[in-house]
Parts: C-alpha cells; structure tokens; sequence
C-alpha cells in the first residue's frame, strides 16, 4: 500500500531521511496537505500519526504529546544519532510509543532503518529521550578515556579515569532515577519484579544501571585497593 506524508522542519538531516524513505520505494506527495499541527514541528506527518523528529527537551515534547491527544494523533518518538551515511544504510532508530505492526508509521520505521524491524522500541513516549541520553554518555565516556583533548593515544591514568568514570556514574544514575521517578512513577526501593508500568527496555535499562554502579561509599575502598595493586606492580 502506498503511504502519504510529509517531512516537516529545517534541519540537516531531515533531507537524509528524505533520500533514505525515496530508496526504499517511499516518496512524499508531491502537494502539501492541510495538517493541524502548528507551523515549527520538525517530524514526519502522516495522515493518522505524528513521527517526532525534534531535538528539544521533554517539556516541549510533552506539549507536542497534548496537542496531538486533543487532536486524536498517535504520536511515535524518534531519536538517534543521524548520520549523512544512514541515507544509504539505513538510521539506527531508538523509538518510543511505538507504533502498531503493519500500521503506515511502521512501515515507515522499517523503511527508514537498515532492515525491517531493526529499531529499538524503547518504551512509551519520553522513553526515547532517555535512552538516548545513556547511551551519548557511555560513548563519550569510553571515547575520553582513550584520548586526550589533541585526539592523541596516551598512556592509561587508572586514578584520573576512575574519577571520570564515576563523575559519568553519577550522571547515569540521576538519570536513571528520574525516569523511574517521572515517567513511571517508582522511587526506590524499587520492587523486583518490577510492575507492568516498567515493563519495557528504557525502564528495565534505569533499573540495570542502578543495580551495577557501585555505592559511592564504597568507592575510596576501591581506589585504595587499586593503589596497592599498582603500588606492588611497580615494586616488582
């Protein structure tokens, strides 16, 4: 079946999805249609579903979220980090509120990725956002402690990467204790199992980082054990 849409907004990559949706047999109706959605959004609109590309924050997404609710508009949040290369191989799409199988919304994530099916679905709306955030931060994170800020390899410093790793810790489980918090409504202690309002990966992913990260009291123990190790290394 065919599937009219639209792409809506100014940004870089918006074209890229254009060329990617084009070579997969999908190509916007050539004459705008009449849209109820106010002038600014940047996403895909299709005749019964809102695809949100925007790179705002959570509030603005949650005005976006209301919009389409009074309008009856299933709205499906994408997110990721957009390549120029993905319009050839495809976008690695993290999604939330996923939309039906064999909706046109589907078809449209299948096309858009780099085989059908192969996009994240993350949870409910917002959910996206999150997942996004951990993984930016796991990235950077293992990038900076492998360089050095002129791009050059250098030797590891176990102290002064430790300190990195558990500033980033940190960041992950404010993060992670948000979403539990605001979007699913869990403070800690957090049950086990967790309830069928988390049942879902951006929510099981929060829990698991606050399961793996260590206790902050627990952590000059760890760099005392470490300064024996190395202490003993040099010694022999």
């Amino acid at each position: 079946m065919s599937i009219s849409f639209h792409i809506r907004g100014q940004a870089p990559h918006l074209p890229w999805f254009l060329r990617r949706l084009e070579a997969q047999g999908l190509a916007a109706a050539r004459e705008p249609a009449a849209t109820r959605l106010p002038a600014g959004w940047m996403g895909i609109e299709l005749e019964d579903c809102w695809l949100d590309l925007g790179r705002d924050g959570d509030h603005a997404l949650a005005e976006r979220l209301a919009r389409c609710a009074a309008l009856s508009l299933p709205v499906v949040e994408l997110r990721g980090d957009w390549s120029p290369f993905a319009a050839e191989h495809g976008f690695m799409l993290l999604i939330g509120n996923p939309p039906a199988p064999d909706s046109a919304a589907c078809r449209m994530l299948d096309a858009l990725a780099p085989a059908p099916g192969c996009w994240l679905p993350c949870g409910p709306a917002h959910s996206a956002r999150f997942c996004e955030r951990v993984f930016i931060a796991l990235q950077h994170q293992g990038l900076g402690s492998l360089r050095q800020p002129d791009g050059a390899p250098h030797a590891l410093q176990w102290e002064a990467m430790l300190e990195s790793q558990w500033r980033i810790a940190d960041k992950l489980a404010e993060l992670a204790q948000g979403y539990l918090a605001e979007r699913v409504g869990l403070l800690p202690p957090y049950p086990s199992p967790l309830p069928e309002a988390a049942q879902h990966f951006a929510a099981a992913l929060a829990r698991a980082i606050l399961l793996t990260l260590p206790d902050p009291a627990v952590r000059g123990e760890w760099l005392a054990r470490i300064q024996t190790i190395l202490a003993n290394q040099g010694a022999n």
